[in-house]
């Protein structure tokens, strides 16, 4: 069952008492009740890794978005809705007919809420005054609580209405007039619900099998050197383990047609590439291991599929011309290799374009899509051998290959000759021409 964490100023607790008994059915509700909003921020590092998400009030959002711009854990705000402030204010109006909304302070719109639809409802005239700050800090409270005591003592105001249940006492023991806001149970309900949906679509997502193959970089397993492959075998299986142990991410690791397979989920495998862009898998081994290996992630909705990305994924470690690793998604997407300057995002398929294009040039679809995705990465079509050669993960040879048959079939065009140093040939710099048309019509499965 998914868990929420509710981070809730400890005079608001009163309004949430009926919420957990309503929500048994599809989450667990932890409160967690603060004093200051500095607390909010304590709460939350101390409970994120035993909850699925939190539920925040809206101060406890605003002043930890400022401080880390993004949550760790799926975070939402508790908030009034624009309904609901609407039929207070009708409420208020029916039970104050002679009252000028000019002359009420409401502390919890502004720009950041969009005034809740108030300012595009009511005239200019009539807008009530709101809050001033554009800063949530830990004294929010007395700096809100001063606005309300001045605009009280210089008359500017008949009725305050705040969503800080902090100063409800305070503005009592001053003499204002005042109303405290608080979403209804039944919207605080509502939105808990909508929260969940999220988080469980989330965790399907997350859930995803992630299996990773790691294959030792000319592993020789022939009878006179069986035994130091399997020793090497032992040393990378003693790392993988120490790798999970220290980042805190669960491996199954089992042998495999002469590698090791991992068994992971999605998560964590964003969680030890740092969302794809690198892999600290392979900068461990490359520190703990004598040998260096190729890795190759496959993603998938069943076993089956995960593994023969996996597989695919492997084979493009092993064909490049120096170990990374690499990504092939169940949308056959492939990523690698990773955290490298030459990284690449294509498809691992083709379109009726691509094969026609294959079929003409008599260069295969997976090529042709790695040039594309070269093309869209660098921002240009002009290349020589080399920079190809480094683009696409392949020798120099096999560019200079590439790029000879594309202007044989007329796809490319010899621009010019550089001459990089004193000494030694000069390189050809080619155009690829049908370069431009591709971003339009080599968009793959759309």
């Amino acid at each position: 069952m998914i868990r929420l964490g509710v981070l809730i100023a400890q005079h608001s607790l009163k309004e949430m008492e009926t919420v957990p008994g309503r929500l048994l059915e599809c989450c667990e509700i932890v409160m967690l009740p603060y004093q200051r909003l500095h607390e909010a921020q304590e709460l939350y590092e101390n409970n994120q890794h035993s909850v699925d998400g939190f539920v925040l009030t809206e101060l406890a959002y605003l002043y930890l978005t400022a401080k880390w711009n993004s949550f760790p854990v799926p975070s939402c705000m508790l908030q009034i809705t624009e309904e609901e402030l609407f039929k207070k204010l009708f409420q208020i109006s029916l039970n104050h007919r002679n009252l000028d909304f000019s002359r009420v302070y409401i502390d919890f719109i502004s720009d950041h809420n969009n005034y809740l639809g108030v300012k595009d409802t009511l005239d200019e005239r009539d807008m009530p005054i709101t809050v001033s700050l554009t800063e949530v800090t830990d004294q929010i409270y007395e700096e809100v609580l001063n606005e309300h005591i001045k605009l009280w003592e210089d008359g500017k105001i008949d009725l305050s209405l705040t969503r800080m249940s902090n100063i409800v006492d305070d503005l009592t023991l001053h003499g204002i007039p005042h109303l405290f806001l608080f979403p209804s149970p039944d919207s605080v309900v509502q939105q808990f619900k909508q929260f969940v949906s999220e988080l469980a679509v989330i965790h399907l997502a997350e859930s995803r099998i992630a299996i990773g193959h790691v294959a030792i970089v000319n592993a020789d397993i022939s009878k006179q050197n069986i035994n130091e492959w399997e020793l090497q075998q032992m040393l990378l299986h003693k790392s993988l383990l120490e790798f999970s142990t220290e980042q805190k991410v669960p491996f199954f690791i089992q042998k495999s047609n002469g590698l090791l397979e991992i068994i992971s989920s999605y998560k964590d495998l964003m969680l030890f590439t740092n969302n794809l862009s690198q892999c600290l898998l392979m900068s461990y081994l490359g520190k703990t291991l004598p040998f260096t290996v190729n890795i190759g992630w496959g993603l998938g909705n069943t076993m089956y599929k995960a593994r023969t990305n996996a597989q695919s994924a492997n084979n493009l470690s092993i064909s490049s011309q120096t170990p990374g690793t690499y990504i092939v998604t169940e949308e056959d997407q492939v990523i690698g290799p990773l955290g490298e300057e030459n990284c690449l995002e294509y498809r691992n398929g083709s379109n009726e374009y691509i094969q026609r294009i294959s079929e003409e040039m008599d260069i295969s679809t997976l090529q042709l899509q790695k040039i594309f995705a070269v093309i869209s990465k660098t921002g240009k079509n002009e290349f020589t051998a080399e920079e190809l050669a480094y683009q696409l993960g392949v020798t120099a040879r096999s560019a200079n290959r590439i790029l000879n048959r594309l202007e044989e079939k007329g796809a490319a065009t010899i621009l010019y000759k550089k001459q990089e140093k004193l000494r030694g040939r000069p390189k050809k710099v080619y155009r690829i021409l049908f370069a431009n048309e591709s971003e339009e019509k080599c968009k793959v499965d759309e």
